[in-house]
């Protein structure tokens, strides 16, 4: 007899035997399976400081910017290497990025920096509140969490960055209920995540009173502030129930409940929770949330699949942003022998403003584009001949994989230990060898590290019913 079962979610919460997997290491869901984490591979120099916060903007003319804030500097790449904008900085928050035409407003919880792309220069804005989170809402710069009032949210004058003088036009409203404003996301309108509750900010078209504020939620606020990232019209976050998004400026929707929350939470300590990354990969249409750490984890949600994936790999942060543009004279410096270059000079990497996660690693950033990650896969128990035991004879995985390993682990009840059996290599044919008899058959599915490998699909299990071998 033969049987064919897909790869389930990973759905840490749920009781064993519920159908999901019970265990995954470095892989994230694609449509009909999973595919491979692969390792981080620097794309530059390392940083001076510690690793706060990064982006990349691009500007009036098409040149594309790395911006990182580290606890010493500000930081631009650029042409191959890093020029310091700012330095001599004792830095403890994250930085946060957004930017405004030719230029970029940073602020770091201590000075709210203006980045000048066409001059290649920072300089403190006079005026402005030293906050902990920027967005742009329309035509506005909104800053939060200022370092002498944490329940403010303030705006800057209508197309202007640098005016914060309310008689010029700025504003500034202090979110009174829900407690400390732990985040921002903009557009055409804004989200205010406060600790208690969740709040809409939205323009009125009146000058005088230019935003109106409209609570979404008053039971569910931000626990983390490096938790928050936005992609469209979704703003992801963790609160003290979980992982959640807000969609559309109007509704809560909870996407880790029974899912992967109980488990994040059982993994990470509340006191790490201002710790954490977060960053967008839109290629993969991913949102990530990094734990730092060596090891650290990546739990890792495909917003349009709504399913779960995680990672576990040495890293110190992570961000959204974009390839940063190389001029022939940078790409030279990088690489002196322009033969013996690991990439074409028509690489996408050298034009610049294509969308990229980078992740940081011993102060370097880079992408994780080297080997692939050792996979595992740990399936729960199945009964392929009910009420009976049944003995297993060849796994088929169904993988672009030439290497995968199945080793299964046998029972006649679901408590007992288990006897574990190793499977053998894979065969020419596709199937992996394998004699296990018992009622009970658990699999645990393994793609060595390096490993050349797409997705991981189903797998057939070719067995026999009866009491015997």
């Amino acid at each position: 007899m033969k049987q064919v079962f897909t790869v389930p979610d990973y759905l840490p919460d749920q009781t064993p035997n519920s159908g999901t997997l019970e265990g995954l290491r470095n892989a994230f869901p694609i449509v009909k399976g999973y595919a491979p984490v692969r390792d981080f591979q620097s794309v530059s120099d390392a940083i001076t400081g510690d690793f706060r916060g990064g982006t990349a903007v691009i500007a009036n003319d098409g040149t594309s910017y790395l911006l990182v804030g580290t606890t010493t500097s500000l930081l631009r790449y650029t042409s191959g290497s890093w020029t310091t904008l700012v330095s001599g900085l004792n830095i403890e928050e994250q930085w946060r990025f957004v930017g405004f035409g030719d230029f970029v407003v940073a602020v770091n919880g201590a000075v709210t920096y203006e980045v000048d792309l066409a001059a290649g220069s920072a300089a403190p804005i006079i005026g402005a509140p030293a906050g902990k989170s920027v967005t742009v809402v329309g035509d506005y710069v909104v800053i939060g969490q200022s370092v002498n009032n944490l329940i403010n949210v303030q705006t800057s004058e209508i197309n202007d960055h640098t005016e914060w003088d309310p008689v010029e036009g700025a504003t500034i409203q202090p979110q009174l209920t829900g407690g400390e404003v732990m985040g921002l996301s903009g557009g055409e309108y804004g989200v205010i995540l406060q600790r208690q509750r969740i709040v809409r900010q939205t323009r009125t078209g009146n000058a005088d009173l230019p935003f109106e504020y409209d609570p979404i939620t008053d039971n569910v606020g931000c626990a983390s502030k490096g938790s928050v990232v936005t992609h469209g019209r979704s703003t992801f976050f963790l609160s003290d129930q979980g992982f959640g998004s807000i969609e559309d400026g109007q509704s809560w929707v909870p996407i880790g409940t029974e899912k992967v929350d109980r488990t994040f939470q059982e993994l990470v300590p509340t006191d790490d929770y201002d710790r954490i990354f977060s960053a967008i990969d839109p290629v993969r249409k991913l949102a990530i949330w990094c734990v730092p750490g060596s090891p650290g984890f990546l739990f890792i949600y495909n917003y349009e699949l709504q399913k779960w994936g995680i990672a576990e790999l040495p890293v110190e942060g992570i961000f959204s942003a974009f390839t940063s543009s190389e001029t022939l004279e940078g790409v030279s410096v990088e690489y002196p022998d322009l033969d013996a270059m690991p990439v074409s000079l028509d690489d996408p990497v050298f034009s610049g403003g294509n969308p990229q996660l980078y992740v940081v690693r011993d102060g370097q950033i880079g992408t994780l584009s080297g080997e692939t990650l050792k996979a595992v896969f740990e399936f729960g128990f199945v009964e392929l001949v009910p009420g009976n035991r049944a003995r297993l004879r060849h796994v088929r995985p169904i993988t672009d994989s030439t290497k995968t390993q199945i080793d299964v682990k046998v029972s006649e009840r679901q408590g007992d230990e288990g006897r574990e059996v190793d499977g053998g290599a894979l065969r020419a044919s596709g199937r992996i060898p394998l004699r296990a008899s018992g009622r009970y058959h658990q699999l645990t599915w393994t793609e060595p590290a390096g490993t050349r490998w797409s997705y991981v699909h189903a797998f057939e299990l070719e067995y026999a019913g009866g009491q015997g071998r």
